[in-house]
């Protein structure tokens, strides 16, 4: 994949929040405080990875829960996940590479990451934030600009993984592709259909049509509270143990620090609104034949989750691992 620079910004946006995260993990001068982990809760497939859909009279389609790293362990996939994508006809994915691609030159050019007008990044988050955010940037040899929109600076000190996942310990794969880009190219590879769940666009507009009141909201919160602690959690263990339930737990536990209205804003346009839209568009492509549909496994559990809707539209979901 080609690398270009837009003005600060690198333009290679491969999954949004993970390359930001991964180009600028953040450092912490101070020992990290540990992250007190919340209670296991008790929620609809808070456990596997890979799940089996069947409908009447469709074959069996598969829901593989993907964590959006470049990891050697994580492209360890179980077998029963390998005996799923071997069987499948079509491979589904939140966004395809290709698109992607055509998508760098021009929804993140830097006039559209900029505030317009007046507006000036410091005003909005702090004086205090804006110095912890200076800080942060300078370790990468980077200055803040003010005119940039809050939820390009959230993303760039990690999002809502920020003290959850630690990305400068992964153990790189060797394809230099993350793990829903390798499956893809697999698939590719084995003259499957494939197919893109969303489009750049809607990615993009997930963060970039969010209320700017929240977009501050979002960033202050992770600088200011999270910004001295340095992945004590451990989600990509719980991501290898299928341990599902404990993202549930660490996103609720971020969105309950958050001002509610933030808060209910961020939880319907990063999960439950595009678990609606993914389900919606996977069900004609089930209807057609055997599907393998890789999406972040933050969209599989709970009651709002991927394979919950799934079961209220009468399917049969079985954990195969």
């Amino acid at each position: 994949m080609k690398r270009k620079t837009v003005g600060l910004w690198p333009a290679q946006w491969t999954r949004l929040a993970v390359l930001l995260t991964l180009a600028f993990a953040v450092a912490a001068c101070t020992p990290p405080e540990p992250i007190p982990l919340p209670e296991r809760p008790d929620v609809p497939f808070g456990q596997g990875r890979i799940w089996q859909i069947d409908g009447e009279g469709l074959e069996p389609s598969y829901a593989f829960g993907t964590m959006h790293v470049d990891d050697r362990r994580v492209m360890d996939l179980p077998p029963a996940v390998e005996a799923a994508f071997a069987k499948a006809e079509i491979a589904a994915f939140e966004l395809l590479s290709e698109d992607e691609e055509a998508a760098i030159d021009g929804l993140y050019e830097t006039e559209q990451l900029r505030l317009t007008g007046d507006q000036d990044l410091e005003d909005l988050i702090g004086p205090v934030s804006f110095g912890i955010l200076r800080w942060h940037l300078n370790q990468r040899q980077l200055a803040p600009n003010a005119d940039i929109k809050p939820w390009v600076m959230w993303l760039y000190v990690g999002g809502e993984n920020m003290g959850y996942v630690d990305y400068e310990r992964l153990q790189p794969s060797g394809h230099n592709m993350i793990l829903d880009d390798w499956l893809e190219s697999r698939a590719r590879d084995a003259g499957k259909e494939v197919v893109g769940l969303e489009s750049p666009q809607e990615q993009f507009d997930i963060y970039d049509k969010m209320p700017l009141e929240h977009q501050a909201n979002l960033l202050k919160l992770t600088l200011d509270h999270y910004s001295k602690r340095k992945a004590q959690a451990p989600k990509f263990q719980f991501y290898l143990d299928g341990d599902l339930a404990m993202f549930v737990a660490l996103w609720d536990d971020y969105l309950s620090r958050l001002e509610p209205k933030t808060a209910a804003v961020i939880d319907d346009r990063l999960i439950t609104d595009r678990n609606r839209t993914m389900v919606e568009r996977m069900l004609p492509l089930m209807r057609r034949g055997s599907t393998f549909v890789a999406v972040g496994a933050a969209h599989m559990p709970g009651e709002e989750g991927i394979l919950r809707l799934l079961e209220q539209r009468g399917f049969t979901v079985t954990r195969l691992h």
